[in-house]
């Protein structure tokens, strides 16, 4: 198989797998600022999981195939924010690894994270909107494929409920919540899904596209 292909493939699992292992590194901490081996290793794992959310994005809009019309503004829409969500968490997660390895204590390093969040735009790109329009475009581009017929009903709806349920809990309880840890494991279990695509037809809105999506798909398998 195509090393690229590979990676591909174990994008699907890799990216949500290495955002769940950050969560379980920061339970130590108890969710607080605090330099140190378990803050390093969940900036790392969750630079890691994004890096393969990347490459999960640019993959699932292989799965689409080459869509016409509104289905590809719509495809290329959502492609966009979720890759534009992945480099905001990039960023994110960049910045809380140079501050935990650089600051000498918590209080240090919230100084320091309260410094560069205070930059024109970095709190709302960042750390904010931009950040979060990663799920949001996840969500979307699950919605989109299953109505394309690309991927399978159960996988979208699995997916979209992993992504509700992750942004439910952290609003409520916060991101320490065990919810939050099963919202990232239901979306683990639904990209698994996403990536094996379906053995249905193509849709009825892109006949056209049937032997590209099939093509497509098996580059993933």
């Amino acid at each position: 198989m195509n090393p690229a292909n590979r990676l591909a493939q174990l994008s699907f699992t890799a990216g949500p797998a290495a955002l769940l292992a950050g969560w379980f590194l920061l339970r130590p901490l108890g969710g607080g600022l605090e330099p140190g081996l378990w803050w390093t290793a969940a900036q790392v794992a969750w630079l890691a999981a994004f890096a393969m959310f990347g490459v999960m994005t640019l993959a699932v809009r292989g799965l689409a195939g080459p869509v016409t019309g509104g289905w590809r503004v719509a495809v290329d829409t959502v492609t966009g924010l979720a890759l534009l969500g992945v480099a905001a968490n990039l960023a994110q997660l960049g910045i809380g690894l140079y501050a935990g390895l650089t600051a000498v204590d918590g209080e240090a390093m919230s100084g320091l994270l309260e410094h560069v969040r205070g930059f024109p735009g970095v709190e709302p790109v960042v750390y904010g909107a931009g950040a979060q329009l990663f799920y949001a475009a996840v969500l979307a581009q699950a919605v989109v494929l299953a109505l394309l017929r690309r991927v399978t009903p159960v996988s979208a709806a699995v997916t979209v409920a992993g992504v509700v349920l992750l942004a439910v809990a952290t609003w409520e309880e916060g991101e320490g919540s065990a919810l939050v840890a099963l919202g990232m494991a239901m979306l683990w279990l639904g990209t698994l899904l996403l990536g094996r695509g379906t053995s249905g037809g193509p849709g009825p809105r892109d006949q056209g596209s049937a032997m590209s999506a099939r093509t497509s798909r098996e580059l993933l398998t």
